[in-house]
């Protein structure tokens, strides 16, 4: 029988206040981390050991035992047998995640379907037009421009390729929290896909569903390392940049391994 968590004002110092949530499921008060997300994800599907959780996230067992029980005392998991569940405020956590990502999925699909309508429009637009100031001879030569577009689309993949690796190779190495990792992450993520090596405060808050403050916080700490810079631009806001350190580093190893 599952027990039900009921947070009190003397359970533990503010613990009355942290354990609320909104209905949506944002916790009140603080950023919401990734991990906690993904654990929660995990053990909507059945009850889990810490262990297993550990081996499914890639992440050490002690450390993630660590965020169990911080969270046990919010009144997110219990431990019942061994097994580590999710509270009836944890199941309702969990979902809003599941539904949360589905959207953000759906979202980022229909982009995708719009951006492929769109240019197969443009696309076959001008593939007539061209094709119709060629002679025969040229228009029988077609397929070389083809197959040297298909050549170039294969070097950016090849070179997204090895952008991801790097970064990953690099978030490794780096003396960095799991806070000051998970920014830091989502900076090189920004970069791999769209070749842009900065970002705006108002878009990591969004992307990160974090609570400035925090935010600011994780940034200083990551510009104190040389790690990001920030600037202000007083036209769009907080830009947050990779530093010249990192730039350097990504491309020192994309030039030993290609």
């Amino acid at each position: 029988m599952r027990r039900r968590y009921t947070a009190t004002a003397d359970a533990a110092p503010g613990l009355a206040e942290s354990s609320r949530y909104e209905p949506d499921g944002k916790q009140k008060g603080g950023p919401r981390s990734r991990l906690v997300e993904a654990i929660a994800v995990l053990l909507l599907a059945r009850p889990m050991r810490a262990a297993e959780i550990a081996q499914v996230l890639g992440k050490p067992t002690r450390y993630v035992s660590s965020y169990l029980s911080y969270w046990r005392t919010r009144g997110l998991f219990d431990y019942e047998n061994g097994f580590w569940v999710l509270t009836p405020a944890g199941e309702d956590f969990a979902k809003n995640i599941l539904e949360r990502e589905m959207n953000s999925r759906v979202a980022q699909y229909a982009a995708l379907a719009r951006q492929i309508a769109s240019s197969s429009v443009e696309h076959n637009s001008l593939a007539m037009k061209h094709k119709s100031s060629l002679t025969p001879r040229q228009q029988s030569g077609e397929f070389q421009p083809f197959i040297a577009q298909l050549t170039i689309n294969a070097d950016n993949k090849s070179q997204e390729h090895l952008l991801a690796s790097c970064s990953r190779a690099l978030l490794e190495d780096l003396e960095i929290d799991e806070d000051e990792r998970q920014v830091l992450e989502l900076l090189l993520e920004h970069y791999r896909r769209w070749g842009m090596t900065y970002m705006y405060l108002d878009q990591l808050e969004r992307e990160l569903e974090a609570d400035r403050i925090w935010l600011m916080s994780i940034l200083r700490s990551l510009q104190t390392k040389g790690l990001v810079y920030l600037y202000n631009d007083r036209r769009l806001g907080m830009r947050v940049g990779l530093s010249k350190k990192i730039k350097n580093a990504i491309s020192a190893c994309i030039r030993a391994i290609s």
